[in-house]
């Protein structure tokens, strides 16, 4: 990076916010300053600015994989607005490309400019620098077109700064720590928000397993899930990009799943997008035969046609279902059930092809041991 393409605002308060976090950290301890209602502050508005990415700038604006009603677009571009990442516009013009081009020079944060770029670095260049395209609004044109989020973009330094500090320090005042608010729910906040964000660009695409799919370097990574409300099954995601979940397991630790889902039960959340289970472990599969020889793969094509027809049978009652549903038809409650019988048998039939990989994979092993 040449020294005349630094982004010298962004990189500035990114290499000296950390500092000034752990300089806040170290007084409010030694002076015993910490006030229990200023943390308490601090765990909201972490929360409530993390889920404005994740659930707002991520899921909802960047992937459209659900549709909220006005006040929680409104809430998650005001708070997500404090998460100190730019506008929604920039946020998710840079997220699409790194969707488009993944991996590639045009990505933003590619992984393979080094972790470091991916983490962070990426962000102290310039725009049309360095892979990191100008932003064409004609790539949001549909966020463009919500006036909020527009504001939001056209005054977001005057935004962001607002709900980064002053906002917290204007609810720390009704119990008399204004500069609590500041630092402890403002930086101190901001700066683990920041870097769980940015673990997802770099940790998830170094760390972690492939269930899903090679053809691209996201990985899928419990630990970063705890640290970024769900983000971190990134292998998944970025196979599947349009569904609004990232962890698909009801045991997976993924809030901003478990939030949106709320929402859709009180009427403020709908048309979630959900992927069909049969593609999902029709991708799982696929990753499990991959290492396979070409014999024990040709044996698991023939076998594999009852799993094929569990498929068809599932995205066909499931069909159905979906129609009744809209048509609100009487005969709702028996798709439903011949639904989770479908699921049932793809389960089955899946385990099975499961078993039949494991054990071509075990005589394969077994042959060149021999050998």
């Amino acid at each position: 990076m040449k020294l005349k393409d630094f982004r010298w605002s962004t990189g500035l308060f990114l290499i000296l916010s950390p500092l000034g976090a752990v300089a806040v950290i170290g007084y409010y301890t030694y002076y015993d300053a910490f006030r229990w209602e200023t943390l308490a502050l601090a765990v909201f508005m972490m929360f409530a600015t993390g889920m404005g990415i994740t659930a707002g700038y991520h899921r909802l604006f960047s992937h459209k994989s659900y549709e909220a009603a006005a006040p929680i677009r409104w809430l998650l571009t005001f708070f997500g607005a404090g998460a100190l990442e730019k506008s929604v516009i920039e946020w998710s013009h840079d997220h699409r490309n790194h969707h488009r081009y993944v991996d590639t020079d045009t990505d933003p944060y590619s992984i393979n400019k080094g972790f470091f770029h991916a983490h962070i670095g990426w962000l102290f260049v310039k725009r049309g620098t360095n892979g990191r395209a100008q932003v064409d609004i004609n790539q949001v044109k549909d966020l463009w077109a919500d006036p909020f989020i527009r504001f939001q973009h056209n005054y977001y330094t005057a935004f962001g700064l607002f709900v980064c500090f002053l906002f917290p320090g204007l609810v720390a005042l009704a119990w008399g720590d204004f500069w609590g608010g500041v630092l402890i729910a403002g930086l101190v906040r901001v700066v683990v928000v920041h870097h769980g964000t940015f673990c997802i660009n770099s940790v998830c695409h170094s760390i972690g397993r492939q269930p899903y799919s090679k053809s691209h370097t996201a990985r899928d990574s419990w630990i970063s899930a705890i640290f970024t409300f769900g983000e971190g099954y990134h292998n998944y995601h970025h196979e599947f990009p349009a569904d609004y979940r990232n962890g698909i397991r009801a045991w997976q630790y993924d809030p901003t799943k478990w939030m949106i889902w709320t929402l859709s039960k009180v009427g403020l959340a709908g048309k979630l997008i959900r992927i069909p289970d049969e593609k999902i472990l029709e991708s799982k599969l696929e990753m499990k035969s991959m290492d396979l020889a070409a014999e024990s793969r040709g044996a698991l094509e023939e076998s594999r046609e009852g799993f094929l027809k569990a498929a068809r049978e599932m995205k066909e009652v499931r069909k159905a279902y979906l129609k009744a549903s809209k048509e609100k038809e009487a005969e709702t409650s028996s798709l439903r059930k011949s639904l989770k019988r479908s699921r049932k048998a793809l389960l089955q039939a899946y385990r099975e092809q499961k078993t039949m990989i494991r054990d071509l994979g075990k005589s394969r092993s077994s042959a060149v041991s021999a050998a």
